[in-house]
């Protein structure tokens, strides 16, 4: 199985100004990730995850806490049989959980050499 990101041309500050991506608030380093810090998360993502809490006013900590533990459970992408030629430290999926009604892998993707990383539903 071979792991592409999208092609999209658009900057995460631009994805943010149209309203898909957001900022994390958590620049915390991840170990799994390299130890890079999420920077950005699609919006998709964010609201299926705030979706779980209990709680409303537990929306954003339930979401930053699902999404750092998806993130501990997320591999580099060119460790997948057939993607050994992919760059290392460019793209780090999730096996399938379930994130409100399906299930759906996760993929954290950097923008550019040892640019920001970006948390979103795989395509």
């Amino acid at each position: 199985m071979s792991h592409h990101p999208p092609d999209d041309h658009r900057s995460p500050e631009q994805l943010v100004a149209a309203g898909a991506l957001r900022r994390h608030a958590d620049g915390r380093p991840h170990p799994a990730l390299n130890h890079s810090p999420i920077a950005y998360v699609s919006t998709a993502l964010w609201a299926e995850l705030t979706a779980l809490a209990i709680a409303p006013s537990a929306a954003e900590a339930t979401a930053a806490a699902l999404l750092r533990a998806l993130a501990d459970r997320a591999v580099d992408a060119a460790l997948a049989p057939g993607n050994e030629r992919a760059p290392r430290d460019d793209l780090y999926v999730t096996d399938p959980a379930h994130i409100g009604p399906h299930r759906r892998a996760v993929w954290f993707q950097r923008f550019g050499p040892g640019g920001p990383i970006t948390a979103a539903f795989a395509p």
